[in-house]
């Protein structure tokens, strides 16, 4: 898992986002899935708009990252868990 998680963080420090927006945006997204669905990546992407990441584009290889991050034993995790998964010290 820690492998997945740092592949993650790499690709979305890499597409523009700041590692320390990274777990509220992964918790935005997964209240956003877990309320409307997915229905769209081009829907995703207003619905996370409206709540302020206009200046981070998801695409469907980081939004398959982070819902893998999820489901490593297919039971639900509430969003605030990866904020527990996440620690910017062992990046290194």
């Amino acid at each position: 898992m820690e492998g997945l998680i740092r592949i993650l963080i790499q690709r979305m420090v890499g597409k523009g986002m700041e590692i320390t927006n990274i777990p509220a945006y992964i918790r935005d997204l997964a209240n956003t899935l877990a309320v409307s669905g997915y229905s769209s990546l081009h829907e995703l992407n207003g619905r996370l708009q409206s709540l302020g990441w206009e200046d981070f584009e998801l695409d469907d290889y980081t939004l398959q990252l982070i819902i893998a991050t999820f489901e490593p034993d297919l039971a639900y995790k509430p969003p605030h868990w990866f904020d527990q998964a996440f620690n910017p010290n062992r990046l290194d």
